[in-house]
């Protein structure tokens, strides 16, 4: 497999410089599993769950990627459970880490596996961790849009959501709020913080703030850094 390399321009989770995502078949699994009873569980799995039957289960898909789940099981519990953090997603298993070690490991073990691979540049590793609201690059979004904002539509009161939309809509470019954006503004209720608009200056993003502060969730400034 061709690895997909990217440049970590913000931190992840606001603490994270070094991104690795797997996909292995029944990972999710190792949710509740762990240590030696992710070795028992896989082992009683052929007798205790008729895997053969149901072979698009979670037991069935964690029963085929054994030998790889738990090689993957014991590198981590190798290292300071503080030193990294993890997100499993049916089958997509990521690993956040600042550790350059920890990622490489991971990297070579695991190789067939990998979806995408995020680093820094070393350059800018320093700013990263000292500014975890800023977004390096090379130029700016479209050549003029200086934050990212992230919407929490779910804070916003139903009959107001319209009201907020039409008002972002009214400020043409200043903003790219989209077709597909908006429905998902207007039909979201979880707290799910992934999507965001673009705001072209200060200005801009203090009338946002002004109007709808419910619907602000947590912003980023691009910042052009020497390539």
């Amino acid at each position: 497999m061709t690895l997909a390399l990217k440049e970590t321009k913000k931190l992840f989770y606001k603490k994270w410089l070094y991104k690795i995502s797997l996909n292995i078949p029944g990972c999710a699994i190792l949710r509740n599993k762990s240590g030696e009873d992710l070795e028992y569980y896989l082992a009683d799995v052929p007798f205790s769950f008729p895997a053969n039957n149901f072979p698009q289960s979670l037991q069935a898909r964690a029963l085929r990627s054994k030998n790889t789940l738990i090689e993957l099981n014991l590198l981590l519990n190798s290292y300071d459970k503080k030193s990294f953090s993890k997100r499993i997603e049916n089958d997509f298993f990521d690993v956040y880490s600042n550790n350059k070690n920890l990622i490489n490991e991971l990297e070579q073990q695991f190789e067939k596996f990998i979806r995408v691979i995020y680093r820094p540049k070393t350059k800018n590793i320093d700013k990263l961790l000292n500014n975890t609201h800023t977004i390096f690059v090379d130029s700016l979004p479209k050549e003029k849009y200086e934050y990212r904002l992230y919407l929490k539509p779910h804070r916003v009161d139903q009959d107001k959501k319209s009201n907020f939309l039409t008002w972002l809509s009214s400020q043409g470019d200043a903003t790219t709020l989209s077709d597909s954006l908006t429905e998902w503004f207007i039909t979201c209720t979880m707290n799910w913080d992934r999507r965001y608009i673009l705001v072209d200056n200060e200005k801009t993003l203090l009338m946002i703030k002004l109007h709808t502060p419910d619907a602000v969730g947590t912003v980023y400034k691009y910042e052009i850094v020497d390539k």
